[in-house]
């Protein structure tokens, strides 16, 4: 009995642990709240937190938010005197969020920080100014961290390239181009499954729709605004926004438009792709990512067309530009801010991203000898891997996506094509609008201009390409007088206004 208690003794001494005491553990350094809808994923038993932790030597408790409609009510608490944690991990803080949290006494001022405390982001704000500006409040203040990416999200217009070689087309370059490729589509049962079920070109909207206008020379934002001369426009009131909808109009009347594309829901769409059939229904389809939208044996058959020329230039909409606003920010309650800070910019250095996208080198991937990098079998094979070892997805995540790395990813050839699309479509992307911050008052003015102006664009724009209104002289006069009676230039003064004082 001796010699066994003895040994167990002995067995706590080798540990550390001294006999007759509880092991004494430190306190968390910050707690942490944040919004994460990843199904199952749990932050406290993350591995990306745990290997983070390792690396910078900081740790958290964590208040994960599971439902947006939770998180949005404890960001609405913070201005009422709620419970602060130290920091705000993906966030999703908008601008008016960001103001109102800062003035309530919140929110860190994190300028006068930055340089020294966060040395990887620091670089990149210095040599780009753009991406200052655009997290930097009218009062000068940046009180939230940005996602930062040299590739960012687009709606692209995706091509089904087996298609094209069946129907003896090229990929087209101008309207008149991909007119002939959408006929040929139509007609020559480029899916071979003898039945007359393609769509030449699917859609869902008056969105993705205006993603078509760049083969007029159009790119307008969401507001249906663009700068040209640093004058605000209405992409509405354009000289070539009418012979755009006529074009429309004529492709949904000759079929070569999705019939259902007003009306079709993500739902609709993704019971659609995702079914049993042998065969893909679509010829073209403007969305994100084909590998998102299409079951994998359909998504390889698809490609980014480039922008299609007009009055020889080619221009593109960059949808949401390189900066992500609002992804982490630090509470008035934290001590150490200068920590904290530290922590989060490794996740802006190329290893931190690493981190975050594929996980820990050697346990989660390897290099191969010529530079490239593969997932490591048990990765390849694990189905939760994105929710047990990164933390992307859920919501946005502080940090700046590494392109040299994820170009040389070798086990996807597809993916690698995609990259490279991507890239190329760089030369043409155009931010109709630059990066902006509305005050409250301000988005409060402007917001009744802007639902009753782009209801009104949208529902008449499916009407006309629908054919359910007259498409004459006189009823386009009368759709743009109601703009005007709808308070348009009143809505472009006030951009014209927020342009100039930015």
């Amino acid at each position: 009995m001796l010699k066994r208690i003895f040994c167990a003794l002995m067995a706590l001494m080798l540990l550390g642990i001294a006999p007759g005491f509880a092991e004494e553990t430190e306190a968390p350094d910050f707690s942490m709240a944040g919004f994460d809808d990843t199904e199952y994923r749990k932050w406290e038993d993350s591995l990306f937190f745990d290997r983070l932790e390792t690396i910078t030597g900081v740790t958290f408790t964590y208040h994960q938010y599971t439902k947006e409609a939770d998180w949005q009510a404890y960001k609405n608490s913070l201005e009422k005197g709620g419970e602060m944690a130290d920091v705000l991990f993906k966030a999703g803080l908008t601008t008016s969020e960001c103001i109102r949290l800062y003035e309530k006494g919140v929110l860190v001022d994190l300028k006068p920080y930055l340089e020294a405390n966060c040395p990887n982001l620091w670089a990149y704000l210095s040599q780009n100014p753009d991406a200052m500006d655009a997290i930097t409040l009218p009062g000068g203040q940046i009180v939230a961290l940005p996602y930062i990416t040299e590739t960012p999200l687009q709606n692209y217009i995706w091509v089904n390239t087996v298609w094209l070689k069946r129907v003896g087309k090229e990929m087209p370059t101008n309207a008149q181009e991909m007119e002939e490729v959408l006929s040929a589509f139509r007609d020559q049962d480029p899916n071979r499954n003898g039945k007359d079920d393609e769509v030449p070109l699917g859609f869902m909207g008056p969105f993705d729709l205006k993603f078509l206008a760049h083969a007029f020379g159009l790119v307008a934002n969401d507001y249906n605004i663009f700068v040209e001369d640093n004058q605000v426009k209405y992409l509405a009131l354009d000289e070539n926004f009418r012979p755009f909808v006529e074009w429309c109009r004529k492709l949904y009347a000759e079929g070569l438009l999705e019939d259902d594309g007003f009306m079709i829901t993500t739902s609709m769409r993704s019971q659609r792709v995702s079914g049993a059939e042998e065969t893909p229904m679509y010829g073209m389809i403007i969305t994100p990512m084909a590998q998102d939208t299409f079951r994998v044996d359909y998504a390889n058959d698809y490609t980014i067309m480039m922008p299609l020329e007009y009055d020889g230039k080619r221009v593109y909409r960059d949808f949401t530009g390189n900066v992500l606003r609002g992804t982490f920010a630090v509470t008035t309650s934290c001590d150490d801010v200068e920590k904290a800070l530290g922590w989060v910019d490794y996740l802006y250095s190329p290893e931190g991203n690493i981190l975050t996208t594929v996980g820990m080198e050697n346990e989660s991937f390897y290099y191969n000898p010529d530079g490239t990098w593969s997932l490591t079998d048990v990765t390849a094979s694990n189905t939760f891997f994105s929710v047990t070892d990164l933390i992307s997805g859920g919501a946005t995540t502080p940090g700046m996506l590494n392109d040299d790395f994820q170009r040389k990813y070798a086990d996807n050839a597809k993916l690698q094509e995609t990259i490279e699309k991507q890239d190329e479509m760089k030369e043409y992307l155009v931010m109709p609008y630059p990066y902006y911050h509305l005050t409250e008052e301000e988005a409060a003015e402007v917001a009744p201009l802007q639902m009753e102006l782009g209801a009104y664009v949208d529902t008449m724009m499916g009407q006309f390409i629908r054919g359910d209104a007259e498409l004459t002289d006189e009823t386009w006069a009368a759709f743009e007088n109601t703009l005007r009676e709808k308070g348009v230039d009143t809505f472009l003064a006030f951009w014209q206004k927020i342009f100039e004082a930015h």
